[in-house]
């Protein structure tokens, strides 16, 4: 299971980037960590369907084979799923970042693609 994290209180950037990335990676699912802005939700409630969202119930650790986090660089910002990232590390599981966040150092190692622009939703255009 190839697992997108957004950020908890997810906003569009994040769902942008996330949905981006899954077509950069098929068959990787996308999990809002912890609920998403109120704007997303009325988003979702009429597109959710279209998109490889998974309930953050229904991954299972032990069938995680990698962690893609969007638009946040530190485990603090996943809640919960923060213990999905220690797992990855544990078990050398690829992590990779993509954030436009640039004030502060990523708490885990992996493959960054943090740069200062203007939305994370960027950053995964330009890897499109």
């Amino acid at each position: 299971m190839d697992l997108i994290l957004c950020h908890t209180t997810a906003d569009f950037d994040t769902l942008g980037a996330a949905v981006g990335l899954s077509c950069l990676c098929p068959g990787s699912r996308i999990v809002l960590t912890g609920g998403a802005h109120p704007a997303v939700n009325s988003f979702l409630a009429l597109h959710r369907d279209e998109y490889p969202l998974i309930e953050r119930r229904a991954v299972t650790v032990s069938l995680i084979r990698s962690i893609t986090l969007v638009d946040a660089h530190q485990r603090s910002r996943v809640g919960a799923a923060a213990d999905w990232i220690e797992h990855a590390i544990a078990t050398q599981l690829p992590i990779a970042i993509y954030d436009h966040h640039t004030e502060s150092c990523p708490d885990m190692p992996g493959n960054h693609h943090i740069e200062a622009v203007g939305a994370t939703t960027t950053l995964v255009v330009e890897a499109l």
